[in-house]
């Protein structure tokens, strides 16, 4: 990742996610010190107030992560898209949403 660029933190995960995803000896890092591995994989040194925090999924758990900020237009879903997350169910298996998958 560049230095000097400035992302937002789903960027930060999302690109993390892929990083450990790829390379085991970094997901081992993460899992020791996630807050230095991230410092790290950024070539910055974070706020000593900013805490990492690293949550591992398994088969039996998920984990749902609140943005500490909601937009407005994020807060309220329109019709079409409320009829979207209601109407299927995410599979543990694939992580995809699917209509009426039976073993959610």
């Amino acid at each position: 990742m560049d230095p000097n660029s400035t992302i937002s933190r789903k960027d930060v995960r999302d690109a993390l996610v892929r990083a450990a995803l790829k390379d085991e000896a970094f997901r081992e890092s993460l899992l020791a010190n996630p807050k230095f591995a991230v410092e790290r994989e950024l070539g910055k040194t974070l706020p000593d107030r900013l805490q990492v925090v690293l949550l591992r999924e398994t088969d039996n758990l998920m984990y749902i992560v609140l943005p500490k900020d909601f937009p407005d237009e994020a807060a309220h879903l329109t019709d079409a898209e409320l009829e979207n997350v209601a109407g299927g169910f995410l599979s543990a298996d694939s992580n995809m949403l699917s209509p009426q998958d039976p073993t959610f």
